[in-house]
């Protein structure tokens, strides 16, 4: 009886060859590994090339783009492990195409990343502004936004300062008995059992360790006993320019010491415990300013805890990166949540010349909009146009100076300037504008987060110390804007800009120059609703 079986589907062991001859052909055209040598292409690598020796001695270094294209594919895969990067370079297609054929070991790969953590921001900071001034992304209305992240420390290496000088004083001990040991001729190689790690293989390394945590924690007490002392200096001048005590307790004057209870981590002393919606890490805040289509635009690492202190900070990186675009190009709005409102992070608008909306506390509990915010509007929209130099007609003034008068003025106790502050922000997310602009916030940029932990896995740096961290975060926002250039297609719009770009000198910064001349009109009028609104 015969058999008839189905055709069986692979090849034999002598076929010699069944891929294309160019390696760059083995992906379907649409890949992404074709985009990010696209984009590597466009950009100036020279800060990485200009680190090695140019004399000609030394052996030979790997190519930056080739290794930059390592490290953004690997993070686009979610890999972290440079002994797996190393694997792939071997036996992954994918990852052959990026590395144009080269296969770097794990400990290259590894010292790449960290020895260029400048360069990586650099590279970042290049790639956003191409992206701002070819059009691409959409930077009327941007958003702000802060999320924790692990990093390479242990909560369980926090050690309290008195900890700290009791175990410095013991290696001053032992140092001085193993000094006598040795004019006495004792072998002491026998006294170590374990080994340590080389970092701390030696007590001298030991207390190198200790002490530099010591003054990680001496310079966190320095700062906020500054911090304290402004507040003392603030309070008194508002008491002395009102002429009365002001409520609640005083602040305590500073300690001249910090506590023998204080904190610092042993393996990273600049890493912070962070407080997440899982717990507790060790690690630090990044911070990220996206645009309307989720491009990231600035970035930043902070072992601070608290928003509120970051909303400048952020601001400056923002305006760096607006330095040298033509000045036509210019956020309008910057939208951020309750975490970054402080009477001084609302004064800022004036001096970066954008518009902030943020409200004073939780949305929901924010009174909904009334016929009498629309007064609140309107002040805010007069008090524009007095410092843009436009005229304001005396009715109209007079109108809004009565309003003013009447709820913030004529009352047992005025208003103070934080209350106005905050009265007019919430009438900016309640009102119909604010509102609509607020939702946006939302899907600005917290999917962009999103992205960064789920998608490429990225919710703990490798690296120890602030400044190798900071280069892993930038790398990820790099990695990020990389993967929205090819997925919109932003590519052939990049290299159309590339190659016809004049960058113009932008002078002296985006901020908005704001005119001192106000109407003679109802001059006075005019001076106290700009007080009021703009607390100048």
């Amino acid at each position: 009886m015969s058999h008839r079986y189905n055709m069986i589907r692979g090849y034999g062991n002598e076929q010699q060859f069944l891929l294309p001859v160019n390696a760059m052909d083995w992906l379907s055209e649409n890949d992404i590994t074709y985009g990010i040598l696209e984009i590597l292409s466009i950009l100036d690598i020279s800060p990485f090339i200009n680190k090695y020796r140019d004399d000609g001695r030394g052996s030979a270094f790997f190519d930056p783009r080739s290794m930059l294209g390592i490290i953004i594919y690997s993070m686009i895969r979610g890999e972290k492990s440079s002994r797996k990067i190393e694997m792939c370079c071997h036996y992954d297609i994918g990852y052959r195409i990026v590395a144009n054929n080269l296969t770097p070991d794990h400990t290259t790969i590894y010292r790449f990343k960290k020895n260029n953590s400048k360069e990586i921001k650099s590279l970042f900071k290049q790639l956003s502004q191409i992206i701002v001034e070819s059009g691409i992304a959409r930077i009327g209305v941007l958003a702000l936004d802060g999320s924790k992240f692990g990093c390479n420390a242990s909560l369980s290496a926090n050690k309290k300062l008195k900890y700290l000088e009791a175990e410095l004083g013991r290696l001053f001990d032992e140092s001085q008995e193993i000094d006598e040991l040795e004019n006495d001729d004792i072998n002491i190689q026998d006294m170590e059992i374990n080994r340590l790690p080389e970092h701390l293989s030696t007590k001298e390394k030991r207390k190198e360790v200790l002490n530099r945590a010591k003054e990680k924690l001496i310079e966190r007490h320095d700062i906020e006993s500054k911090k304290q002392e402004e507040k003392i200096l603030d309070r008194e001048k508002e008491e002395l320019e009102s002429g009365k005590k002001k409520r609640g307790r005083k602040p305590l004057e500073p300690k001249k010491e910090p506590s023998s209870d204080s904190k610092v981590n042993l393996t990273d002393p600049e890493s912070q415990i962070m407080s997440t919606t899982n717990g507790w890490i060790q690690g630090y805040n990044g911070q990220i300013i996206v645009s309307e289509n989720q491009f990231i635009l600035a970035a930043m690492i902070s072992d601070e805890q608290n928003d509120k202190k970051l909303l400048i900070p952020m601001l400056n990186e923002l305006e760096d990166l607006f330095t040298g675009i033509h000045p036509s190009i210019s956020p309008n709005i910057l939208l951020s949540d309750a975490g970054y409102f402080s009477y001084p992070n609302s004064l800022a608008e004036l001096d970066y010349g954008i518009q902030l909306i943020i409200p004073p506390s939780k949305e929901r509990k924010i009174p909904e909009y009334s016929d009498n915010d629309g007064y609140i509007s309107r002040m805010e929209m007069i008090c524009r146009a007095i410092c843009m130099g436009e005229i304001i007609t005396f009715p109209e003034l007079q109108s809004i100076g009565t309003f003013v008068w009447q709820s913030f003025m004529n009352r047992e106790k005025q208003a103070t300037t934080q209350e106005i502050c905050k009265r007019v922000m919430e009438v900016r997310v309640k009102s119909p504008t604010g509102r609509e602009l607020y939702r946006k916030r939302k899907y600005m940029v917290e999917p962009v987060f999103g992205n960064m932990k789920h998608n490429m896995r990225f919710r703990s740096f490798s690296q120890k110390g602030k400044e190798n961290c900071e280069g892993e975060f930038f790398l990820a926002a790099l990695v990020h804007n990389i993967k929205k250039l090819i997925r919109f297609e932003g590519i052939v719009k990049i290299k159309e800009f590339a190659t016809n770009i004049i960058k113009p000198s932008r002078g002296s910064g985006f901020s908005y120059i704001f005119a001192n001349t106000v109407c003679k009109v109802g001059i006075d009028t005019c001076r106290f609703i700009h007080q009021l609104v703009y607390f100048g």
